[in-house]
């Protein structure tokens, strides 16, 4: 199983987890929406848990990619050290003269040193572009959250003009009539 399939299984892990609050809440919405009447109340608490949740998922894909790109790196990794020890253990078996021996152990352990040092710049970049992810995704919430939360400030906003504006509809006919009594 490669990495892509056991990122693709933990997305369909956490969907299968999901989905059964996500029915209940369907069921229990749509009951509501029974009793009052209307669609709308639905239409906000579906759309109120998909903004919430939306973040999350994101987040998940920047890790999941995260931890792909560190398995291929450990896997290559791997590979060169599984080469280092079949070089070293072909040198063991087939060299019979000590000099020759350290020679070619030496440039076989330098070798391994240099892709080493190579392979630190592949994860100190999977570091780099899992944190400029990250950043990206942080701003890109909070931008979000902020545009939400200007909406929600407007529509309470002309919510309570309008209320505001009726209250003072009722109240002008009551004080004309506590006038002429």
């Amino acid at each position: 199983m490669n990495t892509r399939q056991m990122c693709d299984q933990w997305f369909e892990i956490n969907r299968a987890v999901m989905d059964p609050f996500m029915r209940w809440n369907e069921i229990a919405l749509q009951t509501a929406e029974r009793m009052a009447g209307g669609r709308q109340i639905y239409e906000q608490w579906f759309e109120m848990h998909r903004m919430a949740i939306d973040p999350l998922m994101r987040w998940n894909e920047i890790a999941l990619s995260a931890a792909e790109k560190v398995a291929k790196c450990n896997l290559v990794m791997a590979q060169d050290y599984l080469e280092m020890g079949t070089r070293q253990t072909q040198l063991n078996c087939e060299t019979r003269d000590p000099d020759k021996w350290k020679d070619e152990e030496r440039k076989i352990v330098s070798e391994f040193g240099q892709k080493i040092a190579d392979h630190a710049g592949d994860y100190l970049r999977v570091v780099k572009d899992t944190q400029e992810a990250l950043n990206e995704w942080a701003n890109q919430t909070a931008k979000e959250s902020a545009e939400r939360a200007a909406r929600v400030a407007e529509r309470t906003t002309a919510r309570a003009t309008e209320a505001a504006k009726a209250a003072a509809g009722e109240a002008q006919p009551a004080q004309r009539g506590a006038q002429k009594g």
